[in-house]
């Protein structure tokens, strides 16, 4: 593959300002595995200097600042799941918020009040696949998020492009911690275990939305990935026969 998400930098031989530089660099994984990605994550938010990115703000309790906890009319707006107020870095506090325009998707109740499966089973081959409304949803929801970290990086950040690393890189763990959270509210309710959870109902509703959690934390990895390398392309034919071969480099 060109780009490798799981690769794991095995020279530890490189001072910090080395280590800061591959942050950009369009080899260095968006998320690693194990520990590593936790040092890889620190240093990242560490590593950028825009005030806005590190200053902390008081968020009068406001702990999910997520589209499903905001209702909204002409006139008013109704904050819901507030907690402990804190001081807390503006990345870390919009995580939820941005993290929200996927999680949205795996809350939506049907007519029944359950929450919508977002996959469905073909015939044919047995696997799974999104199902027909939810491919017509994903692409505005994309649209939206992405025009929504256009604006938070220009207006927050004065465009400082690293910080859209870190803020993916926030929201993915956030949804993985969301399917973390799910597969464990199944284990207790039963599931898993024939006699406890058969008084339980529509207990897979947990592990359905843990599966859309991590399948659109892959699907917002992929699509930066694609734009990185896009990017990486246009730069390269812009520079001629060397950038065509800097680009084929880049391949190998």
């Amino acid at each position: 593959e060109t780009f490798n998400m799981f690769h794991t930098d095995s020279d530890n031989g490189n001072d910090s300002s080395d280590r800061n530089e591959q942050h950009h660099h369009p080899h260095h994984p968006m998320f690693v595995m194990g520990m590593d990605q936790w040092q890889s994550l620190l240093e990242l938010s560490l590593s950028i200097e825009h005030p806005n990115a590190t200053n902390r703000i008081w968020t009068c309790g406001l702990t999910d600042g997520g589209l499903h906890n905001m209702f909204l009319s002409e006139s008013k707006m109704w904050l819901f799941d507030l907690g402990e107020p804190n001081l807390e870095p503006i990345p870390a506090f919009l995580t939820k918020f941005l993290m929200s325009f996927f999680h949205t998707l795996g809350m939506e109740e049907d007519a029944e009040g359950d929450w919508v499966v977002r996959f469905e089973q073909d015939d044919a081959s047995g696997k799974l696949r999104l199902t027909e409304r939810t491919k017509e949803l994903l692409p505005r929801v994309m649209e939206a998020f992405n025009i929504t970290m256009d604006r938070i990086i220009d207006e927050l950040f004065d465009g400082e492009e690293r910080i859209r690393v870190l803020l993916l890189r926030y929201v993915v763990t956030q949804l993985i911690s969301d399917a973390a959270f799910c597969i464990e509210k199944w284990r207790i309710k039963g599931g898993g275990d024939e006699q406890r959870s058969e008084h339980q109902y529509f207990l897979e509703k947990w592990l359905w939305r843990a599966l859309w959690d991590v399948y659109a934390s892959e699907e917002i990895r992929r699509r930066y990935l694609t734009r990185t390398i896009f990017r990486k392309q246009q730069e390269c034919r812009d520079l001629g026969p060397l950038g065509l071969s800097l680009l084929d480099s880049l391949k190998e």
